[in-house]
């Protein structure tokens, strides 16, 4: 409101947008007081631009410490990304190793379980045979022992006999009798067997002819002519039983000793194969181990770089805000300072040389361009905690809360946003 009340009044006003302050009209009236209200009005405008020019050296040197802050962080972020892509390839290269050897150990285990099972089953085949043989073995010899047995015994009657130059029935139909045995073994040859036949059917006629002719049981008979040749086809049998008993027995022995052989050879190299086979399944869980520790930690590598990255682009964004804040801030600032020295200069023209002379002033008004004490001691508060605590952002904080009041919108709404802003920004 323009004083109209003094004609010769002198009006003075200041405004910035900035920092809301208020336009003081004031109407100088000449000679109403001893000392010099306009000397006065340009000291306190002097005082306010110095003032101004300390706040904006603060926040300068605040800003500046912001800055280093900002380059320390995104190198040493940085740095944390750098480390983190090295210590990815090598978990990486880690994880290809030892899915490689993974790999591998699977292809021996399987090789190492299909040799041990072939091996298993050929020692369990070779068992079986053996067996098998020795039984077939042990039938056999228990025959051969039986007509050696039986062809001794005969051969011992006869010879015994002829020593005295007869043979009795008894010894002929012991003859008979191991002949009759003989025809069926495997052993007689098919000559053989028809000498024997002959012996048997001629002896059988011979004790037939003698019945008829009522002769003793008892009585003694003259060596017969066909009863040497008989005894050497005994004694023939004989050598070859024994002979081929011995034979067998020899080829037992072998096949046994053999066998034992094979089950050693077998049982040794299964005892190698299963020690190799239990080896290679530790070292595949050993390994399984390390895959999946490795796969944890690159994880969790993947997750701290990606927090890292995240961090560095919330502070490259944080940081040019806040260089975007404080170049508004200066540019207000400097502004604000062109708009005190002009107030001044205007000042100075329009009472020419009234400066030294004395007036009075009686404030008849005042206009502001928000009428709102409270954003005026917000805006303090926050800079004075900005001044204490030597935070550039906290100091730009109050910077914003005086922009936002002159855009004449929901003033406390935005400042209220600001400040939670803030707020969660230091929770953080």
């Amino acid at each position: 409101r323009w004083c109209t009340t003094f004609p010769k009044a002198v009006c003075v006003w200041s405004l910035h947008p900035r920092n809301m302050r208020a336009v003081s009209v004031a109407c100088a009236v000449v000679g109403a007081a001893s000392t010099n209200p306009i000397n006065k009005v340009l000291q306190l405008l002097d005082s306010l631009a110095a003032k101004v020019t300390a706040d904006g050296e603060r926040e300068q040197a605040q800003y500046e410490k912001f800055t280093q802050w900002c380059e320390e962080n995104a190198k040493e972020t940085q740095h944390e990304l750098k480390n983190s892509g090295e210590r990815q390839e090598s978990l990486q290269s880690v994880i290809e190793k030892t899915e490689a050897t993974i790999s591998n150990v699977n292809s021996e285990i399987q090789e190492l379980s299909s040799s041990i099972a072939q091996n298993e089953a050929d020692l369990e085949k070779a068992t079986a045979v053996r067996k098998a043989e020795h039984k077939d073995f042990m039938e056999r010899d228990e025959e051969l022992v039986g007509t050696i047995d039986t062809l001794e015994r005969a051969l011992q009657v006869v010879k015994k006999e002829l020593a005295f130059g007869q043979v009795s029935q008894s010894a002929v139909t012991s003859l008979v009798g191991a002949a009759t045995v003989m025809l069926d073994d495997s052993l007689v040859t098919s000559h053989d067997r028809s000498r024997l036949q002959a012996f048997v059917q001629q002896q059988s006629a011979q004790a037939d002819g003698f019945e008829t002719m009522q002769a003793p049981a008892t009585a003694a008979y003259e060596t017969h002519s066909g009863t040497e040749a008989i005894l050497q086809t005994f004694e023939d049998l004989l050598e070859k039983a024994e002979s081929q008993r011995s034979d067998s027995t020899k080829a037992e022995t072998e096949a046994q000793f053999n066998f034992e052989m094979l089950k050693q050879s077998l049982t040794d190299e299964l005892k190698t194969e299963n020690k190799e086979l239990a080896n290679a399944r530790s070292k595949l869980a050993a390994n399984k181990e390390t895959l999946s520790s490795t796969n944890g930690d690159l994880a969790e590598t993947n997750k701290d770089a990606s927090a890292d990255s995240a961090s560095l682009r919330q502070l490259q964004t944080d940081c040019m805000q806040t260089a975007s804040d404080h170049e508004v801030s200066v540019k207000d600032r400097s502004d604000e300072l062109k708009a005190l020295a002009e107030a001044r200069r205007v000042i100075q023209e329009a009472t020419g040389g009234a400066t030294s002379k004395a007036y009075g002033l009686v404030q008849v008004g005042v206009t502001t361009r928000v009428s709102s004490p409270g954003i005026d001691s917000v805006v303090s508060s926050v800079r004075q905690l900005g001044r204490n605590s030597d935070d550039v952002a906290v100091a730009l904080l109050a910077s914003k809360i005086s922009s936002v009041a002159v855009s004449g919108d929901d003033v406390f709404a935005k400042v209220k946003g600001l400040i939670r802003d803030m707020i969660q920004k230091i929770s953080e």
